[in-house]
């Protein structure tokens, strides 16, 4: 014999129109889990937004570029399909405060939307530089593939030598007598260097992974008087010859010609 209070209990959560309230509309599914949906969407559509505005490179490595975009695009399904998906839900009651909190974030995501496309992403700046040192990490342990004596035995084309490797060779090399007199080129932005009024670093931020491990790395160039006509951050081409320097600097760039510059589209070495 069927039991009569479970039937009772049953008929009174249908409502009149014979529907189960704990099954709850679309409208109400999204109250309920929209702001977890749309701040995942919203992360995946920024990254998204970058990659096609070649803007990504600003914050991760290119080897991740394609796996980065694959997870977007994955992470943007997923977000239409919770939404879309029916899901039986026991009814939340309706609290002010929880309503509030929902809307708030809300905004902040939209906020976050927004603030990416009207502002456009920007590189690290020379005050970043500056809080995390030129040349204080740990750079990488070889200069286009060798360690640094054998490029020096191996007659290199130092003219595809990027800001990266010239300021791991200069930091590595065993034998700095070697280099005098090579003829150094290189395109980054000034950093002055505090232990040194006449000189300052033509210097790149060095990506591993990601923005956030960023390191600035720099080659030291020897010349009076340049910050009557540049600043820190300026971008620059400096051509000259490595000379002798000091303690500090055992070589640097000396009878430099300086030539400001554009910003590159790629800013970062790898």
């Amino acid at each position: 014999m069927p039991d009569q209070t479970s039937t009772h209990d049953h008929a009174q959560i249908l409502d009149s129109a014979g529907a189960d309230p704990r099954k709850v509309s679309l409208l109400e599914r999204l109250r309920q889990r929209w702001w977890g949906v749309l701040l995942l969407v919203t992360a995946a559509v920024c990254i998204l937004w970058l990659a096609m505005t070649d803007r990504l490179g600003l914050y991760i490595h290119p080897r991740y570029f394609v796996f980065t975009v694959i997870m977007a695009l994955i992470a943007v399904a997923l977000g239409i399909v919770s939404v879309l998906v029916h899901v039986d839900t026991e009814a939340v009651p309706k609290r002010r405060g929880r309503t509030v909190l929902q809307l708030a974030s809300v905004v902040g995501s939209l906020a976050v939307v927004g603030s990416m496309v009207v502002l456009p992403p920007s590189t690290l700046s020379v005050a970043t530089a500056d809080q995390r040192s030129v040349n204080s990490g740990t750079l990488a342990g070889e200069v286009q593939g060798q360690d640094a004596q054998t490029v020096l035995t191996s007659n290199p084309d130092f003219s595809t030598f990027g800001i990266k490797d010239w300021a791991t060779l200069l930091r590595q090399t065993t034998r700095p007598a070697d280099l005098e007199g090579r003829a150094f080129t290189g395109v980054g932005f000034v950093i002055a260097d505090p232990d040194a009024a006449g000189v300052f670093y033509v210097s790149r931020f060095v990506v591993n992974c990601c923005a956030v491990d960023a390191q600035p790395v720099g080659v030291p160039v020897e010349l009076d008087g340049w910050s009557q006509e540049l600043k820190a951050g300026d971008w620059v081409e400096v051509s000259g010859t490595l000379t002798a320097g000091d303690a500090t600097h055992p070589l640097v760039v000396g009878t430099a010609k300086v030539d400001k510059v554009a910003e590159p589209a790629d800013p970062y070495d790898y």
